[in-house]
């Protein structure tokens, strides 16, 4: 099955609100396991991205311009993954802006699409408009929680992630089930 096929099929938005749900759960029952093994994993990735940027730089059949550009964008990046291991509450202070951001504008768009949309679809493939609209309202409420108030704990945040995951893979799961419904072949009697 193709992957964009797959996004707009059910089994691609019911997997979607499952791993959400897990991770939400796993938010809520281990914060502090799940930020650091994620804070590790982003560390790791942006050191090995950085080593792999610094190799490309040594490239001879680059520009000298483009060679210098990955040069500098590699030992960034190897700076970024030693900060996220080594300090991995600095880290997670920044990294709760960035969410906080990225749910604020992510909320935004999903209630201007939900508000904008026919009343049968959404270009996400949620056949009900307001489900969409409510996972934005819910977008925009912990991105300004974030925003507002980074300081307050990272352990509440990261519950009130793993609430938000929670929520939107509940959301995902009713729109699989739905879309589903509106898939399956009629019966006959």
């Amino acid at each position: 099955m193709e992957f964009a096929s797959l996004i707009g099929d059910w089994r691609g938005r019911f997997a979607v609100g499952v791993i959400a749900a897990i991770f939400g759960l796993m938010f809520l029952i281990v914060p502090e396991f799940t930020l650091t093994v994620f804070l590790f994993v982003f560390g790791a990735l942006m050191i090995l991205s950085g080593i792999v940027l610094l190799v490309f730089s040594k490239d001879k059949t680059s520009g000298k311009n483009w060679r210098m550009l990955n040069m500098i964008e590699g030992v960034f990046a190897i700076l970024i993954g030693i900060i996220a291991i080594v300090a991995p509450g600095f880290t997670a202070l920044w990294a709760i802006y960035l969410v906080g951001f990225f749910a604020i504008f992510s909320g935004i768009f999903q209630i201007a699409e939900g508000l904008a949309a026919p009343k049968t679809s959404t270009t996400m493939a949620v056949p009900n408009r307001w489900l969409l609209v409510i996972s934005g309202v819910w977008s925009l409420i912990i991105g300004f929680l974030f925003v507002l108030f980074p300081g307050s704990g990272i352990l509440a945040l990261m519950w009130l992630v793993g609430l938000f995951l929670i929520v939107a893979g509940a959301l995902n799961i009713v729109a699989g089930m739905k879309l589903r419904a509106g898939t399956a072949p009629a019966s006959k009697a």
